[in-house]
């Protein structure tokens, strides 16, 4: 479950809790506007001295699988709300946007239904395709046309 904390015309943020053996930790996820209808997905936990979410921390809480999936469901309304947004992801460390290839891999035909998806590679951004490695993800809802 996660909820909207804040919109403004440049971020919008959500908030869920990870539960697991270290107990509830509040965890952020925020769309920061790059440029024109293209945003950086960043998502951590958030410094409440500064207000900055950090994306180097790892709770150790054993639910990375179900933090994922809860992005996914955020991004997934993020892009209903903004269906002409183009959300662009990377990891904090190469280990995590190989994380990231991997679970865009593992659930790649729920993705496709909806999403158009491209990976960067060697500067270039390609059509995203199973088990190649890249730098950083661009999606984008697709659109939908209803022909009568």
């Amino acid at each position: 479950m996660f909820r909207l904390t804040s919109k403004t015309k440049t971020t919008t943020e959500y908030e869920f809790t990870s539960i697991g053996p270290r107990g509830e930790i509040r965890k952020t996820i925020l769309f920061s506007l790059i440029e024109y209808n293209c945003y950086n997905l960043a998502f951590g936990e958030k410094d409440v001295q500064t207000g900055n979410v950090d994306d180097n921390i790892n709770s150790g809480n054993n639910d990375h699988e179900k933090i994922l999936t809860t992005v996914a469901a955020v991004v997934e309304t993020f892009t209903t709300e903004h269906p002409e947004a183009f959300v662009y992801a990377k990891g904090s460390t190469p280990s995590r946007t190989r994380l990231y290839r991997i679970c865009i891999t593992k659930y790649w035909n729920d993705i496709t239904d909806q999403f158009v998806v491209l990976g960067l590679q060697n500067g270039q951004w390609q059509h995203f395709i199973q088990n190649q490695t890249y730098n950083a993800f661009l999606g984008k809802k697709k659109s939908f046309e209803i022909n009568n």
